[in-house]
């Protein structure tokens, strides 16, 4: 700024607005952080569930991430659709996971005033089924919202998985699914394609 340039109410409000909306940014980054390793921590590091006691309580700290009403869209086998802080808790909580890493990466946030955003985000998961402890590496695009409560805390308030994709590493076509269900049915279908072929 030069001597002869003043700071004018617009240029003050403009400085302001920008600040805010980094900050919005930052803690909605935060946010996702925190909540990704919620989402690890119900894992040992050998590979086991927590303890119940303590599955329960890092999965409600889990859904504390999200708003009271908050919108779950995760599809046939990842969850449904729930709608609710509770409900969420419950599916943290009987994750089909016995052990996981999230990595979310390469978002696109959009702060459309100070109390709403919106954004997508791309998961890369690296897991074991609790099932039956077959690795599964997974790939998705989730599109999701968020609202800051009166006290100036930013809380998803609705996740949905655009794009859900997943294959069991070792798998000889390398087939690709998006639910569990599918996921089982491709590996049998190897598996017998081998057998047929020896």
């Amino acid at each position: 700024m030069t001597q002869t340039q003043t700071i004018t109410p617009t240029l003050v409000q403009s400085l302001e607005t920008r600040v805010a909306r980094l900050e919005a940014i930052d803690a909605i980054r935060a946010l996702k952080a925190r909540y990704a390793a919620l989402a690890d921590a119900k894992y040992t590091g050998d590979y086991r569930r927590q303890p119940d006691d303590i599955m329960r309580g890092i999965a409600r700290q889990q859904a504390a991430c999200f708003t009271e009403n908050a919108v779950w869209g995760g599809g046939a086998g990842f969850g449904d659709d729930l709608v609710g802080r509770e409900r969420l808790g419950e599916w943290f909580e009987r994750s089909p996971w016995r052990f996981a890493i999230h990595y979310y990466v390469s978002e696109t946030l959009d702060i459309h005033d100070t109390g709403h955003a919106s954004g997508n985000w791309r998961l890369w998961q690296l897991a074991l089924r609790d099932d039956d402890a077959h690795a599964v590496m997974l790939g998705a695009v989730t599109e999701e919202k968020y609202q800051r409560t009166e006290s100036g805390v930013w809380l998803i308030s609705e996740m949905r998985f655009a794009q859900l994709h997943m294959m069991e590493p070792g798998t000889p076509a390398l087939p690709l699914a998006s639910d569990f269900a599918s996921l089982t049915a491709l590996r049998h279908s190897s598996a017998n394609e081998l057998a047929g072929t020896q």
